[in-house]
C-alpha cells in the first residue's frame, strides 16, 4: 500500500486565514515574524523551488496586523464602547508603568513630606534610548500603508514629528 504523496493531499489550504491560529499561538512564544512563517510554509510546500507557490505573505501579513491592532483595544478596555474604538483617545493604549511612581497608586502617605535627602526616593526619572529615532518610522510607505494605532500607545504621533 502507497501511502499519500504530497500532491494527493486532501486539505489543499487556499487562503492565508488556514494556517493563522497555528501562527498565532507560535508567534509569541518562538518570536516568528509574518515573513519567515510565510516562507516555511512556502518551503514545506514545494521545498525543490520547481513549482511557482502564490505569494500569501502581503494578505497574511495585514491579517496580522488587524489581529494585533483588534487585540490591542480589547486589552485597553476599548471593545464595548458605545461609540466604537474610533474615539480611542491618544495614549490611550499606553501601559501604566507600575514601577513609576504615582499618588494614587504606589506612593505612601506623606511621601512628599520627606526630607531632601531622600526626595529621589519618590521623583520619576525618566530615560531615553539616544540610538532609537522615531523619524525613522517616517518612509514613503507610510502613506500608502498608516499606521492602525499612530499615538494611541506611544509618545507621539508619526507626523508631528
Amino acid at each position: 500500500m502507497r501511502g499519500i504523496r504530497p500532491r494527493q493531499q486532501t486539505l489543499r489550504p487556499v487562503q492565508p486565514s488556514t494556517f493563522w491560529r497555528h501562527f498565532a499561538s507560535c508567534a509569541p512564544s518562538q518570536n516568528i515574524n509574518v515573513q519567515d512563517y510565510v516562507r516555511t510554509l512556502e518551503k514545506l510546500t514545494d521545498s525543490t523551488g520547481l513549482e511557482k507557490v502564490p505569494d500569501r505573505r502581503v494578505a497574511f501579513g495585514r491579517m496580522a496586523r488587524q489581529y494585533s491592532y483588534l487585540k490591542m483595544m480589547k486589552r485597553g478596555g476599548r471593545g464595548h464602547e458605545a461609540n466604537g474604538i474610533v474615539t480611542t483617545p491618544p495614549g490611550a493604549l499606553a501601559v501604566r508603568c507600575w514601577a513609576c511612581p504615582d499618588a494614587s497608586r504606589n506612593l505612601p502617605s506623606g511621601w512628599d513630606k520627606v526630607p531632601e535627602s531622600k526626595a529621589y526616593l519618590y521623583k520619576l526619572m525618566l530615560a531615553f534610548d539616544a540610538n532609537f529615532r522615531l523619524k525613522n518610522k517616517l518612509r514613503a510607505g507610510e502613506r500608502m500603508d498608516p499606521a492602525l494605532t499612530d499615538g494611541l500607545g506611544y509618545f507621539v504621533t508619526i507626523w508631528t514629528i
